[in-house]
């Protein structure tokens, strides 16, 4: 938790800033963690943010999701045929 109060703007500015930060391609993990929990403290209160004072993209999370959840054709094979071995 922070020691001074924030102004709603600031507030506002800082969390956007740590967003695209965290979100940035080739960032350092270490400071992606960083900047992924400076946006959680700074928007966890709903008293002092709520929904409609801050939108973010959705796409610069989407794209660092679909390197992990969704598979090209060609990983796809390359497990089902590692499985199929394993069996």
């Amino acid at each position: 938790m922070l020691k001074y109060p924030i102004p709603k703007e600031k507030r506002i500015r800082l969390a956007k800033l740590y967003f695209h930060v965290a979100t940035t391609p080739g960032m350092p993990t270490q400071v992606m963690a960083a900047c992924a929990d400076g946006f959680s403290n700074l928007t966890c209160s709903k008293k002092k943010l709520n929904i409609d004072d801050m939108r973010l993209p959705w796409m610069p999370i989407y794209d660092i999701l679909r390197k992990d959840l969704f598979l090209t054709r060609r990983q796809f094979e390359y497990r089902h045929v590692m499985f199929a071995r394993q069996s």
